[in-house]
């Protein structure tokens, strides 16, 4: 009986040990699958979290780009960026060239031309520099973009005041035309002459400019030089005109060169003698300061070269509180390679007698924009201080005395 009960208990110990390790086994065979469905687990939670990375990532460039799409969208609401422009023939291929790049750079961008006669178109019997008010070009067009009636406006930039108003802004400035004058002679003379240097004493030379009459009085003591006014073609009338007054006028070459007129330049005039006028040959484009979208359009046009130059030239001008009324001349040259700004500048008394000449190099302006811009501006202040240390003060308040009395230069008579 005691040996029964022995094996009993030895047997149950026995399929009680099996049992264990069966369960051991399973537990062990469990644990293995755990800790690979772990291992897969964490796995897909690494890429999950990389392509969540990646996801957020998108998504804010998603929401950047529909940010972007949406601001575009409410802006092109308007359908088509208008374009102001006086309606002069001139005046209108300038506002056609920015069209032209506009839609060069954006090919599914509508545009539209709308044309205005200034206060200087509609009075073609003053001299400019008898009109009280500055912006005598560009007045009704700053009044189009304030009223919302024009997005841009197009102008030559010689004629832009030095500080625009009405938070209007220039957002882009062209590529620079030539910059020389040139004289056109006569058809009556029949190209009997091809230099303005050769034409008798006592010719009659036409300009609208106090700049060019002023210079030209300088270096042409015999010449009688009088005032014209009119567009092109109204100022080739008159100049070709059998009993007309004027032997040869004196206009800026980039416009004839504009308007395909370029075989009507009997000589181009050097302007390291004569200078031209600030911004002369330049394009720019002004619209309201807090049209981002605009300013963006029309940013890519900019040339940064022609922008540092023009900008040095108006600093001279602000700094010596020009414009169309005093006779200012300067020629400017900006090498892009060395960084080098060159700036020159003329003040000339209207009689020619007296004239004050100032010269001076920037260095190291280079397209780094901000600074160069601020380079480029005290380069031109630098140069106006020293033109006034030479006598140009003077020179200036002589002119604005004289001006609306003595509107010419009359070539002396001679002594017998």
């Amino acid at each position: 009986t005691a040996g029964a009960g022995v094996f009993a208990l030895w047997y149950l110990y026995r399929e009680q040990r099996e049992r264990d390790t069966e369960a051991i086994h399973s537990v062990a065979k469990k644990a293995e699958k755990l800790a690979q469905e772990v291992a897969r687990l964490k796995k897909e939670i690494d890429h999950i979290k990389k392509m969540d990375s990646k996801t957020e990532d998108e998504q804010a460039q998603l929401k950047q780009f529909s940010e972007n799409l949406s601001k575009l969208s409410s802006d092109n609401s308007r359908k088509i960026v208008r374009i102001g422009t006086r309606d002069s023939k001139l005046a209108m291929w300038q506002a056609l060239h920015v069209e032209k790049l506009l839609n060069q750079l954006y090919p599914h961008l509508e545009t539209k031309i709308i044309g205005m006669k200034t206060l200087g178109d509609k009075d073609l019997k003053s001299s400019l520099s008898s009109f009280s008010n500055k912006g005598v070009f560009t007045k009704e067009l700053d009044a189009a973009l304030i009223c919302n009636e024009v997005d841009i406006a197009v102008h030559s930039m010689k004629d832009l005041p030095t500080v625009l108003e009405n938070d209007l802004k220039i957002c882009s400035v062209l590529t620079r035309g030539n910059t020389q004058d040139a004289f056109v002679l006569s058809a009556k003379h029949k190209r009997k002459y091809t230099r303005l240097e050769d034409l008798p004493e006592n010719s009659t030379i036409g300009t609208s400019a106090l700049r060019r009459r002023a210079m030209l009085a300088h270096h042409f003591q015999n010449f009688n030089i009088i005032d014209v006014r009119g567009n092109l073609q109204t100022r080739f009338r008159k100049l070709d005109a059998p009993s007309g007054p004027y032997d040869g006028l004196i206009l800026a070459r980039t416009g004839l060169e504009r308007l395909e007129l370029s075989h009507r330049i009997t000589q181009v005039l050097d302007e390291k003698k004569l200078g031209y006028a600030v911004s002369q040959g330049a394009l720019a484009v002004v619209c309201r300061g807090g049209d981002a979208w605009v300013m963006d359009l029309c940013e890519k046009m900019n040339d940064v070269s022609t922008y540092l130059e023009v900008t040095a030239e108006r600093a001279l001008l602000r700094t010596l509180e020009g414009g169309c009324k005093v006779p200012i001349a300067v020629e400017t040259k900006y090498d892009l390679a060395s960084g080098e700004l060159r700036l020159k500048g003329w003040v000339t008394s209207l009689d020619g007698k007296k004239i004050a000449i100032a010269d001076k190099i920037s260095s190291d302006v280079k397209p780094n924009i901000d600074k160069s811009v601020r380079l480029a501006s005290e380069l031109g202040e630098n140069v106006a201080d020293m033109l006034k240390q030479r006598g140009a003060e003077e020179i200036l308040i002589e002119c604005r005395g004289e001006i609306g009395e003595h509107m010419g230069h009359v070539a002396p008579k001679k002594q017998n």
